[in-house]
């Protein structure tokens, strides 16, 4: 058949026998057409399944001489990243030629295992106004060829931003409907409920806050996070249980009035009446800038989507992070003790297993009696102790975050990283530890810095170092010029959490080799963001910064990760050889501990609590969108209680003895 060319029109009727890649409800199935450069797209079907309905036309212009092949590709349309379903390639004048005029099933293709056929499209095609089996003559499609279409393909969806969140509580997380306590869990089947495990990593592009009542009358706030399969509830109360990996810091206004928002950091710039934040309003906080005022005092400023909001002024607070807290993870083979006061000789009250996840709520440092600097973080069990000398019990989760031990004879700290930032007064002595905030390259000084809480800190500078990464870690350099993809677990078909660009650099804390079904092996790392490929068949896509010397800890075949009996989290031990690690009786000392521990389980928190939702949301558009709850009037709590307090008094009047309530968990 002779090339084809003219106006061409493609119907797309429907599919069927499709394989479902949804993995919670039912698949959305949308196609994308490309003819060179020409691409079009479908609209999504809802609810399709594997036999979804289109009923949609395209028409394309081809000249003489232009592409003659036609590329198709099905896809299911998810809640943030779409899963490919399947794709053909096929000539044109071959897709024109074997489509009937009633219709031509084509089959689709497995992107990865060209044998395995993933269902069938349904296609109607006419060239030049005419089927296959009607051809014209050159004249007739010439004429045909001059007509154009009208209609215009809809452009694909904007990808949504995206922030990583890792499960803390060891009990795991539920899923559910709606962001509310009493909604519907989310299920398989209708059977088993879906229980995110602890290390669990998902993405969100929506955080929710809720106002919920007690049984007492007071008011309890709820965080939320929406994700592929559905809500899951982030922090109750003070409670912490999922923790952010991402950049970008959560905030809430702890002001009793209306802070205002400025185009410009500091007290002296021009206001935006129009934007303000109210009490209890949470942001997403993208920079954060310290401005020294005209009276001299110093004050710090956010920036979010309405503009700079101050923050803290002269020592006073009026926006809080509430995911601010970093989170730890216990390391140390014996585990870790939780004490009453931040002191080794304090009462031991609870204890904390290697691989349980800690959020701090502060630190504070403190001189043992053998001499020895301690750093205690306070957690809703209690005290417990994250660094001992050059010890360290505990790693900070999070991308670009780990501990770093000075080799140098002593190290400057400088407000910018580079040697062009100004000094200032501290400096990091050898064998001191710092827990890094943030990596940075100055590539014209061939230097790396860190960013600690004290400031910025070179490791590592004209191919030397002077520092080095505990707990048997080691920084990685993206060298792979497109990037390289995060995901929730090593093997290209789990979800796509993010980008790493070329040159970003990450820490790993773990390394395992996988197999492919074509006996390719590949070499992941585990990050503060997730999981990254850095070899694909002997080919690197990143080269190491700092170490060098980390192995895989085990060989996987792509079953083991990915059949029906395969783990939901991929957990890898950290090395954790260090000098010191035999102070029993101290740190790692279990034998008199008491478990007294606070929410471990989901279960745990919500306990006995009778709650009834806040009812409506107010929307506040943004990249990463939050739903703020409306403002609770104070005169409204104060009703609820005192109607409390007189049903209480009324029956205390007609029984001598009354049962008392169970008492709000207060964390």
């Amino acid at each position: 058949m002779p090339a084809v060319y003219g106006n061409l029109r493609i119907v797309v009727l429907k599919g069927r026998k499709l394989t479902d890649k949804t993995f919670v409800g039912t698949q959305a199935p949308y196609l994308v057409i490309e003819i060179g450069e020409e691409r079009m797209v479908t609209k999504v079907d809802r609810g399709g399944g594997t036999e979804p309905s289109w009923n949609q036309q395209f028409d394309i212009q081809i000249p003489k001489g232009g592409p003659q092949s036609i590329h198709i590709e099905a896809w299911s349309k998810e809640l943030f990243s779409d899963t490919i379903i399947g794709k053909v390639d096929i000539p044109l004048d071959k897709f024109y030629a074997k489509t009937p005029r009633e219709g031509g099933w084509w089959k689709i293709i497995s992107k990865q295992y060209a044998h395995k056929i993933r269902g069938e499209i349904l296609f109607k095609v006419k060239l030049n106004g005419r089927y296959s089996h009607e051809l014209g003559s050159a004249a007739q499609q010439q004429s045909a060829a001059r007509r154009r279409s009208s209609a215009a393909p809809p452009p694909p969806p904007p990808q949504a931003p995206k922030m990583i969140w890792q499960v803390a509580l060891k009990g795991g997380v539920s899923v559910r409907t709606k962001p509310e306590l009493n909604a519907q869990r989310v299920t398989y089947d209708g059977k088993k409920e879906v229980v995110l495990d602890q290390g669990s990593l998902l993405d969100s592009d929506l955080i929710q806050k809720s106002l919920a009542r007690k049984s007492d009358g007071s008011i309890v706030a709820t965080y939320w996070v929406r994700h592929k399969l559905g809500w899951s509830c982030c922090k109750y109360g003070h409670t912490t249980t999922m923790v952010p990996l991402s950049d970008m810091k959560i905030f809430e206004s702890i002001c009793k009035k209306n802070i205002s928002s400025r185009l410009v950091p500091g007290l002296g710039q021009a206001k935006n009446a129009a934007d303000v934040l109210e009490p209890g309003e949470v942001i997403l906080g993208r920079q954060i800038k310290r401005v020294r005022e005209k009276d001299g005092k110093d004050s710090t400023w956010i920036l979010h989507r309405q503009g700079w909001s101050c923050a803290s002024y002269a020592g006073k607070n009026f926006i809080a992070e509430i995911m601010y807290r970093r989170a730890f993870e216990v390391v140390l083979a014996k585990g870790l003790t939780v004490r009453h006061k931040p002191s080794l000789s304090a009462k031991v009250v609870g204890v904390m297993n290697k691989g349980d996840v800690a959020v701090s709520r502060e630190t504070k440092a403190h001189k043992e009696s053998t001499g020895e600097l301690a750093i205690w973080m306070r957690h809703a069990m209690g005290w417990s102790c994250l660094k001992l000398g050059s010890l360290c019990t505990m790693i900070p989760l999070g991308g670009g975050q780990a501990w770093f031990e000075v080799t140098a004879d002593a190290l400057s700290v400088r407000e910018a990283p580079g040697k062009e930032g100004k000094r200032k007064k501290q400096v990091l002595s050898k064998h001191s530890c710092v827990a890094s905030r943030g990596l940075f390259p100055v590539d014209k000084e061939r230097g790396y810095w860190l960013k600690s809480s004290l400031g910025y800190s070179c490791f590592r500078t004209e191919g030397k170092n002077t520092m080095r990464l505990k707990l048997g870690v080691e920084m990685w350099r993206v060298t792979h010029g497109p990037g390289l993809y995060i995901r929730a677990k090593p093997g290209a078909k789990k979800h796509v959490l993010g980008l790493l660009k070329d040159g970003e650099m990450i820490i790993s804390r773990g390394m395992i080799a996988l197999e492919d079904h074509h006996g390719k092996k590949s070499i992941w790392i585990r990050h503060g963001r997730g999981w990254t490929c850095i070899s694909y068949g002997g080919k690197a896509l990143a080269r190491v910064i700092l170490g060098g010397k980390q192995k895989p800890a085990k060989l996987y075949k792509h079953e083991h990760l990915h059949g029906p009996k395969s783990p939901s989290v991929l957990k890898i031990d950290v090395g954790h050889k260090q000098k010191g690690i035999d102070v029993k009786g101290k740190v790692l000392s279990k034998a008199d501990a008491k478990a007294k521990i606070k929410a471990r389980s989901e279960q745990e928190i919500f306990a006995q609590e009778k709650i009834v939702e806040a009812q409506g949301v107010a929307v506040v558009t943004g990249e990463i969108q939050v739903i703020n709850p409306p403002r609770v009037k104070k005169a409204d709590v104060a009703a609820a209680v005192l109607k409390k307090h007189h049903h209480s008094h009324s029956k205390h009047k007609k029984a001598s003895s009354v049962m008392a309530a169970p008492a709000e968990n207060s964390d």
